[in-house]
């Protein structure tokens, strides 16, 4: 009973110290105001997302509000709603989705295509859920039935007449392009720009990195650093921060962060440690930028004077234009690359060296799902592809008869010589691994 009369005691004490001294404790919890606590929710959304969703809403207002008059003038039927949006409930959204999705087109007239219309109805759904705060799932629920058909069947409609995405997506970059930037000075040490370009350019290959916005937030000795281990220099990427493909939220609580180590190659120039020891080799003493990648001097007397970065951090727009400015000034090049590039001819070359999805994921910061929109075929795919149909499943058999210079090649390199020239020699040649197995049959 005592102890009790005690703790009792011991509450109102502390109340009455907490009324008298109010700044006691107050540097533990934020008060945050109603706005402060709303815009720390809408930063949660990804403004690419918030402005997709502004969009679409843009235009089911648009149909809304044309199709209302149509129906106040009698121009034709329809379901008249005469309550508040926030009022609807989900028989009128499934009844106006299914209409919206079936009439929606483009200003001057022509429909949209079957991913447009998937993300005009994905985008509804968001502003379902994160603006109007209705707990309704129009890909699950019962009740939207009819919007899911209709948007299943508009899609199927736009694919058979033709209507298509356009071809704005990125390709990976093939070695012999890599190859060719080397041998046109696009890709080189030799200069502040060239040298900046370039890391990048590996940073993303070998990392998976991308964007500008991910590429400016890099900091000096933070994400990227030269360890030790094991007796080898490696340089160590450590995802310490929320990206664009692992935002740390309550979905992907499940998901480590990725960390990539890249070791030291046989070629100096392109050796990804060592081209990072001479950029950091290159930033000016002192410097207070915490940015990795700084703005490169263009004067030549302060370059000729060693002075080859300013203290100032580069553009996040210039570190999102990096692969596209390398690649703009080559003849013949009719895919599209861009800084995205990097992550698809990263995860295209693992895949293709034989690593399973499962083991992927990890360097590209993706599920073992998502990394397949990136993992794609290039020209050496598609070949094997024909052969393996040409030649009944055996993909990586090529005769001598069909690449006489590439047989003659590997008989050298691999010396062997034929006892018998009346035997018929097949080569069982593997790129990803550089090696080739000869039978005599």
């Amino acid at each position: 009973m005592e102890d009790d009369l005690d703790l009792v005691l011991r509450y109102f004490e502390s109340k009455e110290s907490a009324a008298t001294n109010p700044a006691a404790g107050s540097d533990r919890f934020a008060t945050l105001s109603t706005d402060e606590i709303q815009g720390k929710l809408d930063a949660a959304i990804p403004p690419n997302t918030r402005r997709k969703e502004l969009w679409a809403v843009r235009i089911f207002d648009q149909w809304f509000e044309q199709r209302h008059n149509r129906i106040l003038h009698c121009d034709t039927t329809g379901l008249l709603v005469l309550k508040e949006r926030h009022e609807w409930n989900a028989c009128d959204w499934n009844y106006l989705l299914k209409m919206f999705i079936l009439e929606v087109g483009k200003v001057d007239g022509t429909k949209y295509n079957a991913t447009t219309l998937r993300d005009i109805f994905s985008m509804m759904q968001h502003y379902l859920q994160y603006t109007l705060k209705k707990e309704l799932n129009l890909w699950k629920d019962a009740a939207c039935r009819d919007a899911r058909m209709a948007l299943d069947a508009a899609m199927k409609e736009a694919t058979r007449e033709g209507l298509v995405p356009g071809t704005n997506a990125s390709s990976p970059i093939p070695a012999t392009l890599e190859e060719e930037l080397w041998q046109k000075g696009r890709l080189a040490t030799t200069s502040p720009k060239l040298l900046l370009f370039t890391l990048v350019f590996y940073l993303g290959k070998q990392f998976a990195l991308r964007g500008g916005t991910e590429l400016h937030g890099l900091r000096y000795s933070c994400e990227i650093q030269l360890q030790h281990e094991d007796g080898q220099e490696l340089l160590v990427y450590c995802e310490n921060r929320a990206t664009k493909t692992n935002n740390a939220g309550i979905k992907r609580r499940f998901v480590p962060l990725k960390t990539v180590k890249a070791s030291h190659t046989a070629d100096h120039d392109r050796c990804l440690p060592c081209i990072y020891k001479l950029y950091v080799d290159k930033r000016p003493e002192n410097c207070t930028v915490q940015n990795l990648f700084l703005a490169w001097m263009r004067s030549d007397a302060s370059i000729q004077q060693g002075r080859w970065y300013q203290n100032a951090p580069v553009g996040r727009h210039i570190l999102d234009g990096i692969v596209r400015e390398l690649t703009a000034p080559l003849t013949g090049v009719t895919e599209r690359y861009t800084n995205q590039s990097l992550l698809k001819t990263c995860a295209s070359t693992l895949h293709r060296a034989g690593f399973a999805r499962e083991d992927i994921a990890p360097v590209t910061g993706h599920s073992s799902t998502a990394i397949e929109r990136y993992i794609q075929f290039d020209v050496q795919d598609h070949v094997k592809v024909s052969h393996a149909l040409q030649s009944g499943g055996q993909s990586s058999s090529l005769s001598i008869d069909t690449e006489p210079e590439r047989s003659v090649e590997a008989m050298e390199q691999s010396n062997v010589v034929t006892a018998n020239p009346a035997k018929k020699m097949r080569l069982n040649i593997n790129g990803n691994t550089n090696t080739v197995e000869i039978v005599f049959e």
